[in-house]
């Protein structure tokens, strides 16, 4: 797009000259001559620049000589003219310009947008080739993995549809938990295809929690299970709470008497039933970490998982808008040159992919460990075999990336050399 600003006030501050030389243009036409506007923007340079003097004009018709005198108040009409423009009609006119300018600039992106997609398109397509030249190996490894977990899962869940008074809710949560974290896997996949390993460590993020959250109840059993699901109305009460303070700064209308009525009943049965620290954030594993207020780091230890808390603070870097979030990333290599990345990269899915088949493989194993059958413990033995040869293949892609990379950097120091 091109630089309008400097056009723009390269305009803009020549209206007081043009202020200027409207009234001077005026006042010569006061005295039955006439001059031209772009004679009248001359004239008006000329005053403001010698304040005085002979200012020759062309006049075919005959010589005339005009004497020309500017009052003090005639000056200060001016100069309340130019202010009140400044004041009153230059933002108008700003908003008018820029309005106009969009429009223009829109239907020109609108008409080449086709022609610009295709090139966009056809030079990613290029950057996931070569991307699937180095690290197709890995991210295989991890397809497969994913696909596995996908047809365990499945299957697990069909044996577990028939009732049972004492694992029905233990059941529902490990399948459901299971199917979320085999989309996050498959959304990890996508992003990691696509060349963005800091949205790939972000998403883990998720995927970790899942796993804690998973591991708890599935050691605790069915009550901790029944507790996870009836904590949903404390979700539910909180969701309300924040909506009720922001609907009509986002336009929307309030919920209705009868809906926050049905919401703070559930909320206060589930309180009744479970206790008040029960209303907390993680409140639905308090009785069982023996905690008022537990949070998730807190859920983390007792889960045995609290060796990933760098891993989970790194991948709060890509959550959040901290600063280490602009001064780490993964892919950038750290002696690139690059301060900044806005898009895909060939660098940074070691961490990513190695902690989500790690992640993915627990939550998975989580479904075998009550009367697996034999196919299953199978499936689930292939997918330990994979999660332990991703770490070379990981390391082997990231090994050529770098030699490619170093003997880039030696080329471009030769280029530059006088």
């Amino acid at each position: 797009m091109a630089d309008l600003h400097p056009l723009v006030m390269e305009a803009l501050s020549k209206a007081p000259l043009n202020i200027f030389a409207r009234f001077l243009q005026d006042k010569v036409n006061s005295t039955g001559s006439t001059i031209s506007d772009e004679e009248a923007e001359a004239l008006a340079e000329h005053v403001i620049k010698k304040r005085s003097g002979t200012f020759r004009v062309k006049d075919d018709d005959e010589d005339r000589t005009i004497n020309l005198s500017i009052t003090a108040d005639e000056v200060q009409s001016v100069l309340d003219e130019i202010d009140s423009f400044n004041r009153d009609k230059l933002p108008q006119i700003v908003v008018k310009t820029v309005r106009s300018s969009a429009q223009i600039i829109l239907r020109s992106l609108d008409k080449d947008w086709p022609a610009q997609k295709t090139h966009d398109r056809a030079r990613m397509d290029q950057f996931r080739e070569n991307l699937e030249d180095r690290w197709g190996g890995a991210f295989d490894i991890l397809r497969m993995m994913y696909t596995i977990s996908i047809e365990i899962g499945g299957e697990v869940a069909k044996r577990w549809q028939r009732p049972t008074k004492t694992q029905g809710a233990l059941r529902h949560v490990l399948t459901h938990l299971h199917a979320r974290a085999c989309q996050v896997t498959n959304e990890i996949i996508c992003l990691m295809e696509n060349g963005l390993a800091d949205g790939a460590m972000a998403r883990w993020r998720t995927l970790h929690e899942i796993r804690v959250v998973a591991s708890l109840i599935a050691e605790h059993g069915n009550d901790l299970a029944i507790r996870y699901l009836a904590h949903e109305a404390i979700e539910a009460k909180r969701a309300m709470d924040r909506f009720m303070v922001c609907h009509a700064a986002l336009g929307y209308a309030p919920l209705s008497k009868r809906e926050i009525k049905d919401v703070e009943r559930s909320y206060a049965a589930a309180l009744q039933a479970y206790g008040d620290n029960f209303g907390s954030q993680y409140g639905w594993a308090a009785l069982h970490l023996s905690m008022k207020k537990p949070r998730f780091d807190d859920l983390e230890a007792a889960a045995g998982q609290i060796a990933m808390r760098s891993y989970y603070h790194m991948a709060s870097y890509n959550v959040h808008a901290s600063t280490k979030g602009i001064a780490f990333r993964l892919g950038l290599l750290d002696d690139s040159g690059v301060t900044a990345l806005a898009g895909a990269s060939n660098a940074g899915f070691v961490d990513p992919a190695q902690n989500t088949s790690q992640a993915l493989v627990e939550v998975t194993s989580l479904l075998l460990t009550r009367n697996g059958r034999f196919d299953e413990l199978v499936e689930m033995e292939i997918l330990i075999a994979l999660r332990d040869r991703l770490p070379k293949a990981l390391d082997r892609a990231n090994r050529e990336l770098e030699r490619a990379h170093r003997r880039q950097l030696k080329a471009e120091r030769t280029r530059s050399k006088p």
